[in-house]
Formats: C-alpha cells, sequence, structure tokens
C-alpha cells in the first residue's frame, strides 16, 4: 500500500513538472515572435528606393526589406530637385547650414530653396508644403546624438548679389550668409503623383497599419545617388540624405 501511494505521488510530480515545461516553451516562443511590419523598421513612415507602382500602391526597398506605402488624392508630394547659386533670388525661402566665422557671418555648404507660401517662409526652415510645418511654440526635438548640428539661417532671400545672399529671418532679422559656388544648392516645389518614377528616392510619411504598410500623408521626391542608390537605415530623416534632419536641433539664425 505504501509503495502504491509513492508512485501516485511521483506521477502527480512529473505531470506537473511536464505542463510547467511546456509552458516555458510557449512562452519562449511567443517572446520571439515578430511584430507586425518586420524587426528593426521605424513606427511611422518609411524610406528607399521607389522600385514598384501599382496604382496607389509603392513598394520601396530600404534598409530592412521591401515596405509597402499607399496613398490618396490627399497625399502631398513634394520634389527636391538640383539648383545653381544662380537660382537662389529674392522671395524665395532659404535654408541654409554651414560654418560661422568670429563675426558670425554663415559660409554656407548646403542651400535648400522653396517658394514662398501664402504664410510666407517657415521659421527654422520647415518643409514647404501644406501643413508641412510645426505650429509656432512647439518645443524642438532632442538633439540626435553624435556630432553637433551645424549653425543654420533660415528666412526669406531679400537680396541677392553673386555670393552675397541677404536673408530675412524670423529670430534675427536681416543676415548676410555667403554661398559660395562650391555649396550644394537644391530646389524643394509641389509635385503629385504623376511625378512618381522607379529609381527615385522616397521619404512617405504616415502611419503604419497592422501589416507594417505606410499610409501616407506626404510624400517627398528625390532623385538617387551618383551610385544610384538611396541613402536609408536607422536614424536617416530623407532618402539620399546623410546627418541631421530638417527638423532637427540647431542654431538658427
Amino acid at each position: 500500500m505504501k509503495m502504491k501511494r509513492t508512485l501516485i505521488v511521483v506521477f502527480a510530480i512529473a505531470s506537473v513538472l511536464a505542463v510547467a515545461a511546456c509552458g516555458g516553451a510557449s512562452a519562449a516562443g511567443s517572446s520571439t515572435s515578430p511584430s507586425p511590419g518586420g524587426g528593426g523598421q521605424a513606427r511611422n513612415g518609411a524610406a528607399g528606393q521607389l522600385v514598384q507602382i501599382n496604382g496607389q500602391t509603392l513598394i520601396l526597398t530600404a534598409a530592412t526589406g521591401d515596405v509597402t506605402v499607399t496613398y490618396t488624392t490627399t497625399t502631398t508630394f513634394t520634389r527636391t530637385s538640383a539648383a545653381v547659386l544662380a537660382d537662389v533670388v529674392p522671395g524665395q525661402c532659404l535654408v541654409a547650414s554651414g560654418q560661422k566665422d568670429s563675426a558670425g557671418i554663415l559660409t554656407a555648404t548646403t542651400v535648400r530653396l522653396s517658394p514662398k507660401t501664402s504664410t510666407g517662409c517657415a521659421p527654422g526652415g520647415g518643409q514647404f508644403g501644406p501643413n508641412a510645418s510645426p505650429p509656432p511654440g512647439v518645443s524642438p526635438r532632442p538633439t540626435p546624438s553624435g556630432p553637433p548640428a551645424m549653425p543654420i539661417v533660415a528666412g526669406e532671400v531679400t537680396q541677392a548679389s553673386g555670393t552675397s545672399i541677404t536673408v530675412l529671418t524670423a529670430t534675427a532679422g536681416s543676415q548676410v550668409i555667403n554661398v559660395p559656388t562650391t555649396a550644394t544648392v537644391t530646389r524643394m516645389s509641389s509635385a503629385s503623383s504623376t511625378d512618381l518614377h522607379t529609381g527615385e528616392c522616397l521619404r512617405a510619411n504616415g502611419t503604419r497599419d497592422s501589416a507594417g504598410a505606410v499610409q501616407a500623408t506626404s510624400i517627398a521626391i528625390t532623385p538617387a545617388g551618383p551610385s544610384g542608390t538611396c541613402a536609408t537605415g536607422a536614424g536617416s530623416r530623407g532618402p539620399g540624405r546623410g546627418g541631421a534632419s530638417p527638423g532637427a536641433s540647431a542654431p538658427i539664425g
């Protein structure tokens, strides 16, 4: 009788251990299940090279793999194209980054131009397009880790004489900057879905659905780099761009 009770106890303990082992294996399996959208993908938006156009559905090749982007009739489009110093003329909005000398004069290494909208030029060089700039009073984003951001001068061009450009800023009034012929000048303009072409670089802003597809509210188009590829990846704020994004915190004015 004693032997029988002992066997019953041993059997009960073995059953409990087996159930616990199954539960542990199930928990371990669930902890490694991928989340919707794939690992390493940003929660909002996507950047990459456009490889396929299917109606209002786009396929981008990004650093983490292919990403689906959809757009609607309310999605806004902008295009960035190459420009030259002669394109810097009064009446345009300008964002210049570079280095300031001891007198506070900025010598630009990059210049981005965009049309003046009905509300003027966005303080801090917000992107061109409806509702693209943050409202006044919004706190700047935290400065990304790495090298400090370059000084920026942003505002409306009021005078252009050779390499000397006068800019009316929102924070410091008129400032004169130097734009050498070696500076990289680009121009942002409004675009539409008909401007989409495979091989170009896109930055889609919007939310991801449960399947990982981006529902774009705005799409920025830029040409591919010299090697025919787009500079995307973790921390990148836009196709074909490296370093801090236009919205990154930086000295302005």
